[in-house]
């Protein structure tokens, strides 16, 4: 009886110290799960932060290239505007040498062309019995040859504007000093001094389209007179203004 007694106290005994030791572990388990979960969860912190940190620099570099692309973007608007205005440009200067060149050409092909002749008479000439072309071949100027001392008459080189003067002087008592401008057959302007028995003066002019070939020349009327002497008092004079 004793020693059953005795064998009880022991298996009690040993079933407490078993006990003990399994809630020592369970709770050693449950603080080492503790501490695990603690580290986990720190350790996770630090991940989200560098995931943070990362995506914050790549949303700034998007934003650096997407400005980058648009700064681009003008640039090149810019250099297609430039390239408009260079084109444009060049088409105005190749048109403006072209000009130039036409202008050239033309001032190079128009023909230089003004004459100045005096009568070479000294003294009265006239009256005579009928019209007559005066014939003028004292030469003061006569660049491009147009006007002819022999004939008297102006032959147009080229077609275009001319003008003509002429002056004249009289001093008869007796008779009309009248000239006449006259362009191939047709009387243009005329000049005329009554018979006053004094020295006067009359002149006339005119701006004449002509054609090239056309003649140009003084005519003295019948029964007219004029002076003139080594001065010149009785001129021609005329020039090409511009061609057409």
């Amino acid at each position: 009886m004793r020693v059953s007694v005795v064998l009880l106290l022991f298996g009690l005994t040993q079933f407490q110290l078993i006990k003990g030791d399994e809630q020592l572990a369970v709770e050693e388990v449950e603080a080492g799960s503790g501490r695990l979960q603690t580290k986990s969860y720190g350790e996770g912190s630090g991940v989200l932060a560098d995931q943070a940190t990362v995506q914050s620099d790549v949303s700034a570099e998007l934003r650096q290239l997407r400005d980058m692309v648009v700064e681009q973007k003008v640039k090149l608007q810019q250099i297609e505007e430039l390239k408009k205005e260079n084109a444009a440009l060049e088409q105005r200067l190749a048109f403006t040498e072209l000009e130039i060149k036409s202008l050239r050409e033309e001032k190079t092909n128009t023909p230089k062309v003004a004459f100045s002749f005096g009568t070479g008479i000294s003294g009265s000439h006239g009256p005579l019995s009928t019209d007559s072309i005066l014939v003028l071949n004292r030469e003061i100027t006569n660049i491009g040859n147009a006007f002819s001392p022999i004939t008297g008459v102006f032959t147009a080189p080229v077609r275009g504007v001319y003008y003509f003067r002429y002056t004249m002087s009289g001093h008869s008592s007796a008779h009309w000093t009248t000239v006449r401008l006259m362009k191939n057959q047709r009387s243009i302007v005329v000049a005329t001094k009554p018979p006053k028995g004094t020295h006067d003066y009359a002149a006339s002019g005119a701006t004449l389209l002509l054609e090239k070939g056309d003649l140009v020349y003084l005519r003295l009327p019948a029964n007219s007179q004029f002076w003139d002497d080594q001065n010149n008092h009785f001129s021609f004079s005329g020039f090409l203004l511009f061609t057409m």
